[in-house]
């Protein structure tokens, strides 16, 4: 069976941001002392359940992960080592947001054995940084790069984020130019959305906060691609870039829609096709964990076709695609039964392409991603 990858969320943030809808509560000491042991406990209930499963990836999320003392995430690492099949060249990640690493810290979760950093940098542009709600300076992302590579860091990511209200092409240029000069192994590009529920939202509701034109959203993705390739990186998913060899081998498990176990408040899982989610808020899971040894609020079995289309969702966002003999064996299912009258249209469309037994977007399609994937799910 294929490893699987282990998720732990870690609920608190120093601020929360205006576009953030992620499950994010604000840093309460009292709670995490409490909220780390309970975590230890899930980890230890779901032991029997991953008993003959190999873990390929742990990645620390949030929140803001790094708001734990460094020892608190080595005990839950630890853990997972403990009652866990950890593979010893597992890819373990840990997310940083800038304002809350010190080179010690860093040092420490580096000789425990997390040998990822995934840094929310989001803009070099301290006013893009005002406007973005983020607590962190332009000064403190060059610094976290500096410290990551003296505490032995050499896989480091950055998150950055364009298409921003008022962001000229030139601005974005720039971010992308000052990225590049950090020379991480791995670049995340994602442009601005407004999620219900965020502070954004409201603003954007009430007219204070205008997001560019499409159009305009669409040429900087595509300058971001041809820079980003010319600069020696793979674009090797809808949003992701990296030097050969340094994808994120955690995100490529969701891409391919494998089985993956969520730990903490809020986390979401996929077992064996069973999707499972905790409660959000860690007060609740706490008190769960406490009664039940886990804090599950819903679970729903998918159903074949669902599964398929979900496979696909996920598969499309690689630019290498899906395979379609893994698929076959994974359905027990002819994709062409299920899925030719649309693979026809869409070949036809120049929306797609099969190369050798691989179905992936084509250029064209890739522009036109979500509308693109649903077809495959409707």
């Amino acid at each position: 069976m294929d490893p699987i990858g282990l998720y732990i969320h870690i609920p608190y943030c120093l601020h929360k941001c205006g576009y953030c809808d992620f499950n994010s509560h604000p840093e309460n000491a009292a709670e995490r002392e409490v909220y780390v042991p309970t975590l230890i406990d899930e980890i230890r209930h779901y032991a029997p359940r991953l008993q003959g499963r190999r873990v390929g990836t742990i990645f620390f999320g949030g929140g803001t992960p790094t708001t734990l003392p460094a020892g608190d995430q080595i005990r839950i690492l630890k853990a997972c080592k403990r009652h866990f099949e950890v593979m010893d060249d597992a890819e373990i990640t840990t997310e940083a947001n800038p304002s809350t690493v010190e080179t010690e810290n860093l040092k420490c979760l580096r000789a425990a054995g997390i040998n990822r950093l995934s840094v929310g940098v989001q803009s070099f542009d301290a006013d893009e940084l005002k406007a973005l709600d983020r607590v962190h300076s332009v000064e403190e992302i060059h610094q976290t790069v500096e410290r990551a590579r003296t505490a032995g860091f050499d896989n480091l990511s950055l998150d950055l984020m364009f298409a921003l209200p008022g962001q000229t092409r030139e601005r974005w240029q720039d971010n992308l130019e000052q990225a590049i000069a950090k020379n991480p192994e791995h670049l995340s590009t994602y442009n601005l959305t407004i999620e219900p529920g965020t502070a954004f939202h409201k603003l954007h509701e009430a007219g204070q906060l205008t997001l560019p034109e499409d159009d305009f959203q669409l040429e900087l993705y595509q300058y971001t691609i041809e820079r980003l390739q010319q600069a020696g990186y793979d674009h090797y998913e809808i949003s992701n870039f990296a030097r050969p060899g340094r994808e994120s081998r955690h995100n490529i498990i969701y891409w391919e829609n494998g089985d993956t176990l969520g730990l903490g408040a809020g986390a979401s899982s996929y077992l064996d096709g069973v999707r499972f989610k905790n409660f959000n808020t860690p007060a609740h899971y706490i008190d769960r964990v406490k009664t039940d040894g886990h804090a599950v609020q819903t679970e729903e079995t998918l159903d074949a076709r669902r599964a398929m289309g979900e496979t696909l969702m996920l598969g499309l966002r690689l630019k290498r695609g899906v395979s379609i003999p893994k698929f076959e064996r994974r359905f027990d299912v002819p994709f062409s039964r299920v899925y030719g009258p649309v693979l026809e249209r869409l070949l036809k469309q120049d929306l797609i392409l099969m190369q050798g037994d691989r179905l992936a977007l084509s250029p064209r399609g890739l522009f036109l991603a979500d509308s693109v994937i649903l077809e495959f799910i409707e």
